[in-house]
């Protein structure tokens, strides 16, 4: 939604910001009929506008781009079983699975925010999703097929590195092209996104604690192993489902897309009159209203973006490299009420809690910031950097915590304190990495500015990521 429209600028703005929230600042002059049209109806209960179809749409894109990082992520505890035999490689799984991803992030996301022109970014998520779809395909064989279990163990761990790093790669050329597509498309579509990516964080803790809960923390037998490797499979077919079901969502509302844009020429076509000519035609005097295929024109440098977006890609780099400091304390705190019997305080459950209220607040804060009303969304990069700098302080202030749990009294002896920390951490990473987001395309001045800073934005989110983890690493050996 750009504040400045030139008149020469009359590619496909237009089309895509016209379909926004209602309740949003529009800078335009027409809203004809088929402006926000009903495309699904179930009686007179529940009806379907396309700008709700194209938020669930970005969701579901949201949910795509982390949920193949939580698969790895959550497979852990599943590989550590599968090498019992090579200890060595059970120790360095997390790690070793960690810096691939983000290595391989970085470097790709850099690579694809250099490569601009005439890039179709609708592509670039097709197949990011493809190849996602096809990962997990075989990994989810890999769990269940005897040629996958019986195969040498250092095999089978380069195997699967290697599939981590295509994963990322994947991951990287989805997120690259969503984030493009949202910030000519508008805001509220980048906060369907990070409202996605927010509900994959909350996914895979509820799933902890459930199977901890229902399975208890007894010694697995062979028969529940073999139950495990269904768990981890169901996951790994998830993360396909996840991806199919984005390509298609995102086929559907370009279809809707192109149908409304041939009604409206056709009701131009029968009315013929001068007054709809003049409001309409602003709306379709440009093919690319009936193609709505992005594709960026020219290339916009670093520098160009750089000097606009400046605050806001640092608050991106920051939030980051802070936030990734929470799975430290998440991993070592433990419950101040030791030798209790309620279920809650025992280490088992206790984490995946922990983590759960994290992203509980993550969540929050990204959600709330799709509400303007509720003034939660921050539109100044000079307070988002301050805001930024400023969550330092979370980490003098989760060590008053019970950190060592084994021989010290935690300064402030609470579970509440220690659990309002994490929520109000996980609050504020996500209502800064959404404002940064949305107000991204606000601050470009054409569709090709606003495509670039798409991928310039993702770099310094995985740059951060990077960062963060070297951060959260030397922390470990400070608390330690």
């Amino acid at each position: 939604m750009t504040i400045n429209h030139k008149s020469t600028d009359n590619n496909h703005t237009t089309a895509q910001d016209d379909d926004d929230r209602p309740g949003h600042h529009h800078h335009h002059h027409h809203h004809h009929s088929g402006h926000d049209p009903i495309i699904f109806k179930l009686g007179n209960l529940v009806t379907f506008k396309l700008s709700q179809l194209k938020y669930f749409t970005f969701t579901m894109i949201g949910i795509a781009l982390l949920w193949p990082w939580n698969c790895f992520l959550s497979a852990s505890e599943y590989y550590a079983e599968r090498f019992l035999n090579t200890p060595s490689l059970i120790k360095v799984y997390s790690s070793t699975m960690m810096s691939v991803s983000t290595i391989t992030s970085m470097v790709y996301n850099f690579y694809l925010s250099q490569t601009q022109s005439n890039v179709n970014y609708n592509y670039r998520v097709n197949t990011g999703l493809s190849i996602t779809i096809g990962i997990f395909l075989i990994m989810a064989f890999s769990c269940i097929s005897d040629w996958f279990i019986k195969m040498n163990d250092t095999a089978f761990f380069t195997i699967l590195m290697f599939m981590v790093l295509l994963s990322a790669m994947a991951t990287c050329l989805a997120q690259n092209g969503t984030m493009a597509i949202v910030n000519v498309m508008g805001g509220i579509y980048a906060n369907a996104v990070m409202v996605g990516q927010a509900v994959a964080g909350v996914l895979p803790a509820t799933a902890l604690i459930i199977s901890v809960l229902t399975l208890g923390d007894k010694t697995v037998t062979p028969q529940e192993y073999i139950e495990k490797n269904f768990g981890v499979f169901a996951y790994y077919i998830t993360a396909s489902l996840v991806s199919i079901c984005s390509i298609l969502l995102l086929y559907w509302t370009s279809y809707h897309k192109n149908e409304i844009a041939y009604e409206t020429l056709n009701r131009l076509m029968e009315e013929g009159s001068a007054q709809a000519e003049a409001e309409e035609s602003e709306s379709i005097d440009d093919d690319e209203y009936i193609e709505p295929i992005h594709k960026q024109k020219k290339y916009v440098s670093f520098a160009l973006l750089w000097s606009k977006l400046n605050y806001i890609v640092m608050t991106i780099f920051l939030t980051f490299s802070i936030t990734l400091i929470f799975p430290v304390f998440a991993a070592t705190v433990e419950s101040t009420h030791t030798n209790s019997n309620f279920k809650l305080f025992h280490k088992s459950i206790f984490i995946p809690f922990i983590y759960l209220v994290w992203n509980m607040g993550d969540l929050l804060g990204r959600i709330l910031c799709g509400y303007p009303t509720l003034k939660m969304l921050i539109k100044d990069p000079k307070v988002l950097i301050v805001y930024s700098i400023s969550r330092l302080i979370f980490i003098p202030l989760f060590l008053t915590c019970n950190v060592h749990p084994k021989n010290a009294r935690a300064l402030i002896n609470s579970d509440l304190w220690y659990i309002t920390l994490q929520f109000l951490f996980g609050l504020s990473n996500g209502q800064l990495c959404t404002s940064s987001f949305m107000i991204i395309g606000e601050y470009c001045d054409n569709d090709d500015e606003k495509e670039a800073a798409g991928g310039f934005s993702v770099v310094f989110l995985s740059v951060g990521l990077a960062f963060g983890s070297i951060f959260s690493y030397l922390l470990v050996l400070f608390i330690a």
